[in-house]
C-alpha cells in the first residue's frame, strides 16, 4: 500500500486518511515526519485515520518525538554553552535512559488514567478500548516540539497537548467534546495535585 501523504492541503470536506503513514508496513523516517506534520498541521483530519498497527509502533513514534526534541535542545545548549561541557555525554546518556523509563511508565499510566476517566464519564455508554487511547496519547507527543520555545514552551506544550489529544478522542474515537476535554484535563490535574502532595510530604519529612 502506498504511503499516505499529508503534504497536500486538505479541504474541510476531505475524506479521512486511510491510515497514518507511520503505520504502513516498513515505514521509515519519511513516514515519521509525514505523520508528525499531519498531526501538527491538521490534527482533526490526521487523527481520524483508522488504526493499522500495534502498540510498539505507536510507542516508538512517541519516543522518536521525545528524542528529536531532546537532541535539538542538547545540541543548542552544547553549541551556545560557554561553560565546561565535560559532562555532556553523561547528560546525553541519562536523557536517553530517561526516555525509555518515561515510555515504560508515563505512557501506560497516563493512558490508563485517560481511559478510566472516559469510562467514568461514559457511565453505561460505549467507551474506547485502552489500546486506542494509548495510540492517541503516543501521537499527541508531537506537542513536545513546543518545549523548544524558551520560557513559555512548557505552557504551550501543555495547552497544545490538551487540544491535540482531545481532538483525537473526539474525531478518532467518537467521544463528545465535553468528555474528550475532561478526560484529558482531569488526569493532568490529578497527577499535578499528586505531585504537589508528594513534594509536600517530602519537604515535611526532611
Amino acid at each position: 500500500m502506498p504511503e499516505t501523504s499529508y503534504d497536500q492541503a486538505q479541504g474541510p470536506q476531505a475524506p479521512p486518511p486511510i491510515q497514518m503513514p507511520w503505520e504502513n508496513p516498513g515505514a521509515g523516517a519519511k513516514a515519521f515526519f509525514a505523520t508528525m506534520y499531519g498531526i501538527m498541521a491538521k490534527p482533526r483530519w490526521a487523527l481520524s485515520a483508522r488504526p493499522a498497527a500495534s502498540w510498539p509502533r505507536w510507542v516508538v513514534f512517541a519516543v522518536g518525538m521525545w528524542l528529536l526534541v531532546f537532541l535539538a535542545r542538547y545540541l543548542f545548549i552544547f553549541a551556545w554553552s560557554l561553560e565546561e561541557t565535560g559532562g555532556g555525554i553523561s547528560v546525553l546518556l541519562l536523557g536517553l535512559m530517561g526516555m525509555f523509563i518515561q515510555a515504560a511508565i508515563f505512557l501506560p499510566i497516563y493512558s490508563g488514567a485517560v481511559h478510566l476517566t472516559l469510562r467514568i464519564l461514559a457511565k453505561n455508554g460505549p467507551y474506547p478500548p485502552f489500546p486506542l487511547v494509548l495510540r492517541l496519547v503516543c501521537y499527541s507527543q508531537v506537542t513536545t516540539a513546543a518545549l523548544l520555545v524558551p520560557m513559555i514552551g512548557i505552557f504551550a506544550h501543555l495547552l497544545w497537548n490538551i487540544y491535540v489529544l482531545a481532538v483525537g478522542l473526539n474525531v478518532g474515537l467518537g467521544q463528545d467534546k465535553r468528555s474528550a476535554i475532561l478526560s484529558v484535563v482531569l488526569p493532568m490535574v490529578g497527577f499535578f495535585l499528586l505531585g504537589m502532595l508528594l513534594a509536600g510530604l517530602s519537604l515535611g519529612g526532611a
